[in-house]
């Protein structure tokens, strides 16, 4: 696993989980610096994590829109997001491969609380468009894992607010219902999917497609 600096316990679990993940994905600090790229991501655009390991992911991916628009800059615009608490929606990007050529892509992003001096984590879903439009009525389909479809909807809807980063008095104030109701869904999630911390239940949400 691809990671540049000292891995606290809380988060070198969730990293493992997403680094076996099938689909291509990095993960970026709030410095925008790489800290992990997995194999199906290598297979995709050709860099290999002990190349870009610690570089911004816009000096690698020369992100742009389908207009040659540059749109991967410093100040990153996802870390900007991220740092006022919001969530951040996928996206359409033009992104490089280590031969110079060019993939577009839908990125999805996973806002993973962390502890300090992290503060959060931001996991980059990258799937080629031409793939996504491909697998997008069969999406639902793929979620086999029983305890995935133990959750109801209004827990998927909270798993998600969990993925963006949201607190239990945040995602209360979103659901117009009170903190307590709110951490209420979260314990069930958490017995449902038989795992032990939130961060877990993402990465499990995550592998499975869940949100």
């Amino acid at each position: 696993m691809s990671v540049t600096a000292p891995v606290f316990n809380e988060i070198r679990p969730l990293l493992e989980s997403l680094e076996q993940s099938p689909d291509p994905l990095f993960v970026t600090d709030r410095n925008n610096r790489i800290v992990l790229w997995n194999k199906p991501l290598e297979r995709l655009l050709g860099h290999a994590e002990s190349e870009i390991r610690g570089a911004t992911c816009g000096a690698v991916l020369c992100g742009s829109d389908r207009f040659g628009n540059r749109y991967c800059v410093d100040p990153c615009p996802v870390v900007q997001i991220a740092n006022r608490g919001e969530p951040v929606h996928r996206f359409e990007l033009r992104i490089q491969t280590k031969e110079k050529t060019h993939v577009d892509v839908e990125v999805t992003i996973l806002h993973l609380p962390a502890p300090p001096p992290y503060r959060f984590l931001l996991s980059h879903l990258v799937r080629p468009l031409d793939t996504v439009a491909d697998e997008a009525p069969r999406q639902h389909a793929e979620v086999t894992d029983m305890r995935a479809k133990r959750l109801t909807r209004r827990e998927i809807e909270v798993l998600g607010m969990l993925a963006n980063g949201l607190h239990v008095t945040q995602i209360g104030e979103r659901l117009s219902i009170s903190a307590l109701t709110a951490r209420n869904h979260v314990q069930n999630i958490l017995d449902k999917l038989e795992v032990h911390s939130k961060s877990e239940a993402v990465a499990f949400a995550f592998r499975q497609k869940v949100i």
